[in-house]
């Protein structure tokens, strides 16, 4: 069931997300869900630190040397991903709660960890390539990200990959709203996209 979840929340989004809130086994599951790209963006400051690369465009909004930032990532990433996963897991229950829904806690955490899971593909992919790439040697990772950042090919890719990112979590939160809390269309797309904004500022305050 769990890879059915996942595979199936890709397929028919509303369908699954509806049977998932039904499961016996929703936080065992969510944990499991978060862990993808968890170790996945891990695996990537990992890569980036081996390759001695640094942030080169983007100041860091921490107060840690551009050199050694990546390094400190790999300890930074978890934590932080699941302080952005429980903030607007609550700031999503609060809002739907005041909207009428009689959804639990539990249902919108896990709900909203397969939504996370799913959606950090958009770029994780493109990011786990480009640090995989650094930390071998085929890449040089500050010439890279300045690359990123210029009118080249793989600034058009990256935002590819963000726009896929955003799409993402935007129509999974919707999903959620609409479909567990049965919340009505406008309401759940403010839901939606105001719980995106608070997960995502706690994710760049740490991670860049």
């Amino acid at each position: 069931m769990f890879w059915n979840f996942y595979y199936n929340a890709i397929l028919k989004p509303g369908k699954t997300f509806i049977e998932f809130a039904s499961s016996q086994n929703l936080i065992r599951y969510a944990f499991a869900y978060i862990l993808i790209p968890l170790l996945g963006y891990t695996l990537m400051y990992i890569f980036l630190a081996i390759a001695h690369g640094a942030p080169s465009v983007f100041t860091p909004w921490l107060n840690i040397p551009k050199e050694s930032y990546y390094f400190y990532n790999q300890f930074l990433l978890a934590p932080s991903i699941l302080l952005a996963w429980w903030a607007c897991s609550v700031f999503m229950y609060i809002l739907t709660k005041s909207f009428g829904s009689k959804i639990s806690f539990d249902i919108t955490f896990a709900a909203i960890a397969l939504s996370i899971s799913i959606s950090m593909w958009g770029t994780l992919v493109h990011d786990l390539l480009m640090s995989f790439s650094s930390a071998i040697g085929w890449i040089n990772p500050n010439e890279h990200e300045i690359a990123m950042n210029s009118p080249t090919i793989w600034r058009t890719l990256l935002w590819i990959s963000i726009g896929i990112y955003l799409f993402a979590f935007l129509f999974y939160f919707y999903t959620i709203c609409k479909y567990i809390h049965k919340l009505k269309t406008l309401h759940s797309i403010i839901i939606s996209f105001l719980s995106f904004i608070i997960f995502q500022l706690i994710f760049l305050i740490f991670n860049r």
